[in-house]
């Protein structure tokens, strides 16, 4: 028994001495690399559960004290988290994979990528997804609607061809060209020739610290288009196809009972004159109103008559892959859009081939080439189609087609009026056909000198080419008929036809070259130095030709004509010739400087003014990256960073030349007793005029949380433009001349921005949500010398020191007369004859008794205050959902046009809205009375006109279900089914078309927005 139990004591004590040991701490060493096995400086190595630990040096590797039974940790950003058990082990060899958090995605920026944790200056980068890419889209410029803040897109128009949006980045900084500068792989382009399909990124460079790299044309922002490269493996070969109905978003509601409208007509035709005589007899009126045969007693609502369903149907394969040397992305696409009024569409064919090949380890060369054919067909210019269609009645028959032929209609009683025109007329027999082409080709190699420093060298060439004809069909289908008495009411087959014919082109070459420098310097120093040179020349020609009377109506070519040819024609062209360097310096990732300088030249000015020098500063502070501040920081703090920037930018987007006199010809003159032809100068020349410039400042803060589940994004700016080219008044004495460009007006936008964003996954199910606000207030901080000066822009939008641009003037309506003894009264506001009740009652800002020019005021800003937007998406078990919400707040439109007026011209359409208009019946009404076109007192610019546009759309929803991969083949990757739905629906107070309008001056009669819904499929193979 003593000797079982002194057996036990001995084999208890060498356990215990066995655990001992285990236990004790031993120092343990190791190396961390990344996924390609490089190492990886900074990474925390912890001891689980313990508060031991130490970071990897410059050359990743670690030395920390541990047991057998404890655990190691392994955290860094942008990489999973792992965790390694120590056992017996002394020696470790860790690689972290890359996680997909957003802190780890590279951001592409000016001449070279970032990852976005690193980036000081302001850049929003839009992820086109497989859900933004198989939007029905018809212009890539239109995808990046409430996508980003400080971002404003403005489609105008639905129509085939032309529905390129309006962009404007953090505001309108200049009274002149304020569009961004596009650049597609590196050079600039034309984003609207620019396959969404092959869109790899979309980065918005937002600030000068982002922008000051590209120098003279980055004072508005610049848009950085990234196409899709091959990888290398297996070839893979994709298809999308979409197919879709549309249909208008909004149309004019108008008077389109006939009865009712004769009955207006006779209403407004003794509004101003009781003894005027009625134009319609009562006769008549009775006669439409009992008919039963619509055709000879029509009731045309002309909005059905212009506007239907159009569809639209797309298609794209592309094929990608590579070798261990060789990586190519190759597409074609093809898109036909049918638009909602007839005779306008589009067909257009694009193809693209991005390619690389590497030569040797150390070089590398590529191409990126795209070719873009589009042919568009309208009648004519739609907007001044438009404009037309508004002098017509609903007593007019579209037109009759029968054994003889096709016949337009005009008037069907002689009550009306004689001259009415026929839309439908012009949609089906003007013609204004356009072909357009574009070859962009660009050829770079890339040099990797030695560890760290690289050298690569580009060219590119972008040709665009347009060519358009416009004609009118001739002869007897251009008769109006009266289909009552079956007779020609308005006799038009003599004019001769006219084919005029513009062709134009356009080539852009352009070179750039880089070298790269990158370096670590001892512990967690790193440095990326950039120095660059660019070079561009652009030239190209106009010509325009025309010609009277052709044979047929099957002949339109300019030798086809016989009397009046004309022709006209000029060339243009212009250099610019640029120095660029960058500098980014890190330390152990935490302080984060970059500086940028480029100096431009530009052709645009005269010599001795062609160069600007544009320098920017930012720096960023990672405070997560702080010990003393990491101690304290709570653990669902990823990464809090405050970044600030300064820069200076140029704006060169003007006309050419306007340091030189410009001459025109044509202009006769008396010499020697005889009439001889000269030539005279037309444009005055300022050859002092400079670049504009745009200080710009940015303050920001980053902020991942909760694992990188939440993202913010916050940023605070002011962007001041001075040297804004105007154009001054001039005396008298220079008779027609018209006045230079001088370097006098300042611009101001402050304003700040917010993105928030949510994802998660809970079990099979994933949900997100992002949204984005942008407030901006613009102000005109001077426009010319003298600050009481007033410019007007279109409609009732002025220009004016103090005042955003745009701003609308008028005068303030306070009520309607309802008596004679409240007019006599009031302040006197007519310049001839008198008031009557009915009419708007004007406020007297100044109270001297008199309604004039000094009495307008401010009445709103065309330029939105607010942007927003919000995208929310969810997915299940291959089921996903998203939704697109847009909208813009604070903003003002003047709305006056033919289609929306109280101001009447017989044989214009009336709007539905002014059958409320005021009579001695209905007094309880904000309309006016209805008077005729010639009495201009209520359609004066007024408060009245002036609508509240602000809108909140829901842009786009697409529910898609991607089917699972054992249901078939292993030949097939995927397969995604989908229905989309653009432009849904729109909450707005605004009674035009759309309040999403591209000139922020004016509302304008425009091609209506569409309603677009589709179904497609995308398949993998």
């Amino acid at each position: 028994m003593k000797k079982m139990l002194g057996a036990s004591l001995c084999i208890w004590g060498i356990c215990m001495a066995q655990i001992a040991i285990a236990q004790e701490k031993q120092p343990l060493t190791g190396t961390v690399k990344d996924a390609q096995g490089a190492a990886l400086p900074g990474v925390t190595v912890g001891v689980k559960h313990a508060a031991t630990g130490t970071v990897t040096g410059p050359d990743g590797k670690f030395k920390v004290n541990a047991s057998e039974k404890d655990t190691l940790v392994f955290s860094f950003l942008g990489f999973n988290r792992k965790e390694v058990a120590v056992n017996r082990s002394t020696n470790f060899s860790v690689l972290l994979e890359s996680s997909s958090t957003s802190l780890n995605e590279t951001v592409v920026v000016g001449y070279g990528v970032q990852k976005k944790i690193n980036l000081s200056g302001a850049v929003t980068s839009v992820n086109f997804d497989k859900t933004m890419q198989s939007r029905p889209v018809t212009d890539l410029s239109t995808a990046l609607s409430g996508m980003a803040p400080g971002v404003s897109i403005s489609q105008a128009s639905g129509q085939p061809g032309r529905e390129s949006a309006t962009i404007r980045i953090r505001g309108v900084g200049t009274l002149n060209n304020a569009n961004p500068l596009v650049i597609v792989d590196g050079i600039e382009s034309n984003m609207s020739d620019v396959n969404m399909a092959d869109v790899e990124s979309v980065s918005v460079l937002k600030d000068a610290a982002a922008g000051a790299i590209y120098g003279s044309r980055a004072a508005n922002g610049v848009v950085l288009i990234t196409t899709k490269k091959g990888k290398k493996g297996k070839t893979t070969v994709s298809y999308n196809g979409y197919y879709g109905v549309q249909k208008a978003t909004r149309l004019f509601d108008m008077v389109s009972d006939y009865a009712t409208y004769m009955e207006l007509m006779n209403r407004i035709a003794v509004a101003d004159n009781p003894g005027n005589a009625k134009p319609f007899k009562q006769a008549t009126i009775d006669s439409w109103r009992n008919a039963t045969d619509r055709v000879l007693y029509p009731n045309t609502d002309w909005m059905d008559v212009m506007f239907g369903q159009g569809n639209l149907t797309g298609h794209t394969v592309s094929v990608s892959g590579g070798s261990d040397k060789t990586s190519y992305y190759m597409s074609l696409d093809y898109l036909h859009n049918n638009g909602i009024m007839k005779n306008t569409n589009q067909d257009r064919y694009m193809v693209r081939l991005n390619a690389d090949h590497e030569i040797s380890k150390k070089i590398k060369i590529g191409a990126n080439i795209a070719l873009t054919w589009k042919d568009r067909k309208e009648p004519q210019d739609v907007n001044t189609l438009l404009s037309f269609a508004a002098s017509t009645s609903p007593g007019t028959t579209p037109k009759i087609v029968d054994a003889t032929g096709t016949r337009y209609g005009a008037r069907n009683t002689d009550d009306e009026n004689g001259q009415l025109d026929n839309p439908l007329q012009y949609i089906e027999t003007w013609n204004r056909p356009n072909r357009q082409q574009r070859t962009f080709a660009k050829l770079w190699g890339e040099w990797n000198i030695v560890d760290g420093l690289k050298f690569q060298l580009n060219g590119a060439a972008d040709y665009f080419n347009s060519a358009q004809k416009s004609y009118a069909l001739a002869g007897p289908i251009q008769n109006r008929w009266n289909f009552q008495k079956n007779v020609i009411v308005q006799q038009l087959d003599q004019q001769p036809a006219t084919l005029e014919q513009l062709d134009s082109t356009n080539l852009r070459l352009t070179y750039f070259a880089t070298l790269n420098y990158m370096k670590d310097f001892g512990d967690g120093h790193h440095i990326n130095v950039l120095l660059g040179n660019s070079a561009e020349s652009e030239k190209g020609t106009y010509m325009m030709a025309s010609v009277m009377n052709f044979p047929t109506n099957e002949t339109w070519e300019l030798s086809a004509g016989s009397e009046q040819p004309k022709v006209a024609g000029t060339t243009y062209r212009s250099n610019r010739y640029s120095f660029f360097g960058r500098i980014n310096y890190d330390y152990k990732g935490k302080y984060l400087l970059e500086a940028n300088l480029r100096r431009d030249a530009s052709s645009y000015f005269a010599p001795g003014k062609q160069w600007g020098t544009y320098p920017s500063f930012s720096a960023a502070w990672r405070l997560t990256e702080e010990p003393f501040i990491k101690s304290f920081m709570p653990a669902w703090v990823n990464n809090l960073k405050l970044r600030g920037s300064w820069g200076q930018l140029g704006n060169d987007r003007i006309s050419p030349f306007q340091f030189l006199y410009l001459y025109s010809s044509g202009l006769n003159y008396s010499y020697a007793g005889k009439l001889v032809p000269g030539l005279a100068p037309t444009d005055m020349a300022n050859p002092d005029i400079r670049w504009e410039t745009s200080n710009s400042t940015n303050l920001g803060l980053d902020a991942n949380l909760f694992n990188d589940h939440f993202t913010l994004n916050f940023d605070v700016f002011k962007r001041r433009t001075t040297d804004i080219l105007v154009r001054l008044e001039l005396s008298s004495l220079y008779g027609g001349l018209t006045p230079p460009y001088q370097n006098v007006g300042i611009v101001e936008n402050k304003g700040l921005e917010l993105n928030l964003a949510y994802n998660n996954r809970v079990g099979n199910f994933t949900y997100g949500v992002s949204g984005n606000v942008s407030y901006i207030n613009n102000e005109v901080v001077q426009y010319q010398p003298n600050p009481e000066a007033i410019g007007t822009l279109g409609g009732a939008a002025v220009l004016r020191k103090g005042w955003s641009i745009g701003s609308l003037y008028g005068y303030q309506v306070d009520g309607i007369f309802q008596s004679d003894d409240e007019i006599a009264k009031w302040a006197k506001q007519r310049t001839s004859g008198t008031n009557k009740p009915g009419d708007f009652r004007y406020v007297d800002v100044n109270n001297d008794g008199v309604i004039n020019g000094s009495d307008r005021v401010n009445l709103g800003n065309t330029i939105p205050k607010w942007y927003y937007g919000l995208n929310l998406n969810a997915g299940y078990k291959g089921f996903e959902l998203a939704l697109l919400f847009q909208g813009v707040g604070d903003v003002k439109r003047f709305y006056q046009d033919s289609w929306y007026t109280s101001g009447i011209r017989s044989g214009r359409e009336i709007n539905t809205e002014f059958l409320n208009a005021w009579t001695p019946d209905n007094r309880n009404t904000n309309i006016p009375r209805l008077t005729s076109s010639g009495n201009t007192d209520n359609t004066q610019a007024s408060s009245f006109w002036v609508q509240d546009a602000s809108f909140l759309r829901l842009k786009n929803i697409q529910l898609s279900y991607t089917i699972p991969k054992h249901v078939f083949k292993s030949t097939i990757q995927n397969i995604r089914v989908y229905m989309n739905a653009q432009n849904v629906f729109t909450w707005t107070k605004f009674k035009g078309l759309d309040p999403e309008v591209g000139d922020y001056t004016r509302a304008g009669i425009q091609y209506p927005n569409v309603r677009i819904i589709t179904g497609g499929v995308n398949v993998t193979f």
